[in-house]
């Protein structure tokens, strides 16, 4: 019934949330910074998105209740958080974080705010959960080329997905 967009409506990328008919065009916030990747909890209760409000891009989440509502910082390790995915049952969040000048994908318990990098590779991106949340699908490159991969969300499991040539 509502999309979560960012807009540039007076020179900066800020979030709003509209109908789905276009109606109803609500700013969620107001930062001197980049608003961006914003991403609806799948109770609908928060918007998840990224800011560089901060200095440095991370990760905040704002309730959907009411507009001019403050942003929670929800990433605190490291200077680099971007992408926030939220698991379906909404009690962990995946996202990318550069950790030591890789860009690699980390797992954050809601509750504990304990993260967990999931990764060894240098240039992950585009997180994605699967429907039960047990794996996480993203982007990556492997010996310069880009590929998809899949991680369990506890990082045992870990491997490269193909396609056979035609």
């Amino acid at each position: 019934k509502q999309l979560a967009v960012v807009l540039s409506k007076d020179g900066s990328s800020q979030l709003y949330v509209v109908n789905a008919d276009g109606s109803g065009v609500t700013r969620m916030a107001t930062s001197p910074g980049i608003d961006t990747e914003p991403r609806w909890s799948p109770d609908g209760q928060f918007i998840y998105f990224t800011s560089d409000r901060g200095g440095s891009p991370q990760i905040y989440r704002i309730p959907t209740s009411g507009a001019g509502a403050g942003a929670e910082r929800v990433t605190f390790e490291g200077s680099y958080n971007v992408t926030p995915r939220l698991s379906p049952d909404g009690k962990s969040m995946a996202y990318i974080t550069r950790n030591g000048g890789r860009f690699q994908l980390a797992l954050m318990d809601l509750a504990s705010k304990q993260t967990q990098i999931l990764t060894d590779s240098t240039k992950d991106e585009s997180p994605s959960f699967a429907p039960n949340g047990r794996m996480i699908l993203y982007a990556t490159e492997i010996g310069g080329r880009g590929v998809l991969a899949a991680v369990s969300s506890d990082g045992r499991v870990k491997q490269k997905l193909s396609v056979q040539a035609a």
